[in-house]
């Protein structure tokens, strides 16, 4: 055998060697440990029915995964978060600086507080300063505002609401409402109910709970809609967050980013809410 074919036996042979320890010392991808545990979220009303789709959604993409998703209202949600008895909290409306102390606030979205009244009343409209006194029981008569001879029925949530707490803090200067004829409901879905069953009935819901057969007033001439959100006319908006405190299992995190995330920003667009990023 010439020179020249012992030279190019021993590069192929040097050349497989190599190959062989190449393959041989190459560490194989680990196979990434799957999702798995229980994630427990608690408070707002407003954003339960939400979460809990995306709750759904979420456990599909990683069936080892359990969620729990329960109301009560945005205190509830804060003060489990803080005590640990929840992973995430809701909250319908910004923390206080003490509420807001050691938790970790991801606003997902804003929400427009909706003004309602019955189909039947004939007003259209009001101003800022007529919801207020409205509220505060200055003024208790349709009449006064264009309407009917009709008593005002003001409808409000209980305490623990985020919705609550955002329309006192917006609408009332955070002074609590105080007309005569005030009704004082649990959840949305009860404002919705009694305004629709009361003529003379005024309450405000989320969008998320706005209801065809329900009529939206003008605020200082201007409608309720994301695009006059997003354009600064319309005041009367709330944030929409989710919370973790020191409590929270890691996992909780995975679940906060999905919902951050490009699918879950276009579920809370069509569930008629503005997402952050927009």
């Amino acid at each position: 055998m010439s020179n020249k074919k012992i030279l190019i036996l021993l590069i192929g042979l040097s050349l497989v060697f190599a190959s062989c320890q190449t393959m041989r010392t190459t560490p194989t991808e680990p196979t990434p440990t799957p999702l798995a545990g229980r994630i427990t979220v608690a408070g707002s009303t407003t954003m339960q029915p939400l979460v809990g789709k995306l709750s759904e959604v979420f456990m599909q993409k990683h069936p080892l995964v359990q969620m729990e998703v329960a109301a009560g209202g945005s205190v509830v949600g804060i003060r489990a978060v803080h005590e640990g008895t929840a992973d995430i909290g809701m909250a319908s409306r910004a923390l206080t600086e003490e509420e807001a102390k050691g938790v970790n606030v991801y606003t997902v979205g804003l929400d427009a507080l909706a003004i309602i009244v019955n189909r039947e009343n004939p007003v259209n409209a009001l101003s800022l300063q007529q919801l207020q006194d409205i509220y505060f029981g200055k003024i208790t008569n349709w009449k006064e505002l264009g309407g009917e001879d009709l008593e005002i029925i003001p409808v409000q949530r209980e305490i623990s609401s985020g919705t609550r707490g955002a329309f006192d803090e917006i609408v009332l200067e955070k002074q609590e409402a105080s007309a005569p004829k005030l009704v004082t409901v649990i959840t949305a879905g009860d404002v919705a109910a009694t305004v629709a069953q009361m003529k003379g009935a005024i309450g405000y819901v989320g969008f998320g709970n706005l209801e065809s057969h329900l009529k939206v007033l003008e605020i200082d001439g201007v409608v309720a809609s994301p695009e006059t959100i997003k354009a600064g006319r319309y005041r009367l908006y709330r944030p929409l967050s989710l919370l973790t405190g020191p409590l929270s299992q890691p996992i909780a995190q995975v679940f906060i980013e999905f919902v951050l995330s490009y699918e879950g920003e276009k579920a809370i667009e069509e569930f008629g809410w503005i997402p952050v990023k927009k």
